[in-house]
């Protein structure tokens, strides 16, 4: 399968620029790999897109070409990590709190407001006591924070990888790989090497815009 011989060419590319790259999932046709490193995205940035591939497989007992494509998609991991919240991000407002009835109101200004500016969050706490009710709404607003933060990154994620997938046109493709010439083409630079053996071994930097990476 040409997804097997295009993820062994990631792999290599990365090794050979001295990046951690680590098989994170894999199923029949889907290949997920995490590559770490400095100028990681820079490396990667010219992958994104469909690539095609073009051969006659050893089984083909008529010689028929074949073409596959293998759809690529690069994109930056975030880390999941909470964030407190700034004191100058907060708005506290206390009022008297409220018991169960009207004998056991509590006259003192204990419950607290607390609002998240820049998000528009709330939590209101209404305890008998005003410094247990800021501990607790400063828990609970900074997990609603950080639970809004990782939905907007997830959405953001999603959006930029239909972005790079496209719809499956195969006048989409960036690049081809033909095996029958020896030939590697990339058609958006349109550079061109008759080493595709060179490519195999990870040295995708020939398809760059003046060899770089």
């Amino acid at each position: 399968m040409f997804v097997d011989d295009l993820f062994s060419i990631y792999m290599k590319y990365a090794v050979t620029l001295n990046f951690k790259a680590t098989l994170l999932h894999t199923s029949y046709g889907h290949v997920i790999a995490k590559v770490t490193g400095t100028n990681v995205g820079s490396a990667f940035q010219h992958e994104s897109g469909q690539h095609c591939c073009q051969r006659v497989p050893e089984t083909e007992v008529k010689g028929r070409r074949h073409t596959s494509f293998v759809k690529v998609g690069v994109l930056p991991i975030q880390e999941a990590t909470d964030e407190a919240l700034l004191d100058s991000d907060l708005e506290v407002t206390t009022q008297n709190g409220h018991g169960p009835g009207g004998q056991h109101q509590n006259k003192t200004e204990s419950a607290v407001r607390m609002k998240h500016k820049p998000t528009g969050l709330i939590v209101f706490i209404n305890g008998r006591d005003q410094h247990s009710n800021r501990r607790e709404a400063r828990k609970i607003l900074t997990a609603r924070v950080n639970e809004l933060r990782k939905s907007e990154r997830d959405a953001d994620y999603a959006k930029n990888r239909r972005l790079q997938m496209g719809d499956g046109n195969r006048g989409e493709k960036i690049r081809t790989y033909n095996f029958i010439l020896n030939r590697a083409v990339d058609h958006r630079y349109g550079i061109k090497t008759g080493n595709l053996k060179a490519i195999l071994k990870g040295e995708l930097w020939l398809l760059h815009p003046q060899g770089s990476n």
